[in-house]
């Protein structure tokens, strides 16, 4: 009985143990190459932390918008509370020239690294411009660490407008400054149990020599150039294509114009042939047709040249951000949106003027009857008359024939009613006749 009384004792000393070093939790800092373990009852904040979340007033602060916004000036990783000791402590990570300069407390003497940590606070204890102390004291020394020495930092503030005494545990590594932080308003001295703790769970994942630094920022320079050439080169050949094809358009409305009025003093001699019949077909022009219409040709016509335009736009906003010249990044992303908010529009206005062109409503039948040199369009309201040289592109998708005279201007055709046999040889009449 005695030996199943042991047994089960050790087993329950060993599921304590398990237990304890599974109630824990890693915090990993990818970026700056290190992280924290803390105990898993700790309430974890980050800069991404919704300010509606309810802990924030579980860690005791109520003003969390203020909060987040200390936690951008001031490069905090993580803040920190622990339920246990309540008590707040916040986790930061900042680069500095100074600390490139020093770049790392590992195989620096003791007097070395105290010469640096007083660097980094030179002139807080300094008397105002009037000469009165403004009541901030502090007081330095080292701290063992299994990895790399660190500082502590004790900040006394005792004056007219503050009452209030700082931790803060710190080393450099990497040419970044990390520091455990923990704040005190009023008298009192700070619980430092689970500063320590942080403190004493830090590990650095990654090492790096001042070369290795070097290294990193000049492949980073390398990026941008390429990325900024990349860009610029891309401008460059959007800038000579849309140059080109804006003198081609030119010269082609002139051959155009040309041609047209040679076609209809032809057509009044006679000399045109409009007997012979190629195929013919109908379309309703009901609400639902020429939305469909619209959408195709604002959102697919031209998939291709958009999905272009959105890559240069992108690669644009990422060298922006990549260079931290945010502002500008989000300028050319606003203006991509207004590019599509004014490509959508645009759509809308001319779907507008179909529905009303067409009398949509009704559901109006216009009937095609395409020729050798040009094709007619009878009923839904009107009668017009198009050469092939007026034809700036022909499409075919789902149900429906597409025929563009321009950006915005074109007819539609059921396939169905001009037959697949007779369409395929239309679309290639159409091509070798229309004006190059």
């Amino acid at each position: 009985m005695k030996k199943i009384w042991c047994v089960l004792l050790i087993a329950l000393c060993l599921f304590g143990t398990v237990s304890a070093g599974a109630a824990t939790k890693e915090i990993e800092y990818k970026d700056q190459n290190f992280k924290v373990t803390v105990d898993d009852s700790v309430l974890v904040m980050d800069q991404e932390t919704n300010k509606y979340d309810p802990i924030w007033i579980e860690s005791g602060i109520e003003d969390v918008e203020e909060k987040l916004d200390m936690m951008k000036q001031m490069n905090v990783l993580s803040v920190l509370f622990d339920t246990k000791t309540e008590s707040l402590v916040n986790v930061i990570c900042k680069m500095t020239e100074d600390t490139v300069r020093n770049f790392t407390f590992e195989n620096k003497t003791d007097t070395e690294i105290l010469a640096i940590v007083d660097s980094l606070v030179e002139g807080l204890d300094a008397p105002d411009e009037n000469g009165q102390s403004t009541g901030v004291t502090y007081e330095r020394s080292l701290v063992e660490h299994k990895q790399i020495p660190f500082f502590r930092l004790v900040i006394d503030i005792n004056n007219a407008e503050t009452v209030a005494k700082e931790v803060i545990y710190g080393t450099i590594v990497n040419g970044r400054l990390i520091e455990v932080d923990q704040y005190l308003e009023y008298h009192g001295d700070i619980d430092e149990t689970f500063i320590k703790s942080v403190v004493d769970s830090v590990n650095i994942t990654k090492f790096m020599t001042y070369e290795d630094y070097e290294e990193i920022v000049a492949r980073g320079k390398r990026n941008i150039w390429l990325l900024l050439g990349g860009v610029v080169l891309m401008i460059v050949a959007l800038f000579v294509f849309v140059t080109y094809n804006k003198k081609n358009k030119e010269k082609k409305a002139i051959r155009i114009s040309d041609r047209l009025r040679e076609f209809r003093e032809r057509k009044t001699k006679g000399e045109v042939d409009c007997k012979n019949v190629l195929a013919m077909g109908r379309a309703t022009y009901s609400i639902k047709s020429i939305d469909k219409f619209v959408n195709y040709n604002t959102w697919i016509r031209n998939a291709a040249i958009e999905v272009l335009l959105f890559v240069v736009i992108a690669l644009i906003v990422a060298f922006c951000f990549i260079s931290d010249s945010v502002l500008y990044g989000l300028l050319v992303a606003a203006c991509g949106i207004v590019s599509v908010y004014f490509n959508y529009s645009g759509g809308e206005k001319n779907k507008a003027n179909m529905l009303a062109r067409y009398d949509a409503r009704n559901n109006p039948i216009a009937k095609f009857v395409f020729y050798n040199e040009f094709f007619t369009i009878t009923g839904a309201g009107a009668m017009s008359e198009y050469t092939y040289d007026q034809v700036v592109s022909v499409r075919v998708y789902n149900e429906y024939f597409y025929i563009f005279f321009g950006t915005e201007q074109g007819v539609f055709v059921e396939r169905e009613t001009i037959g697949e046999e007779e369409l395929a040889k239309l679309i290639v009449h159409i091509k070798s006749n229309k004006i190059k």
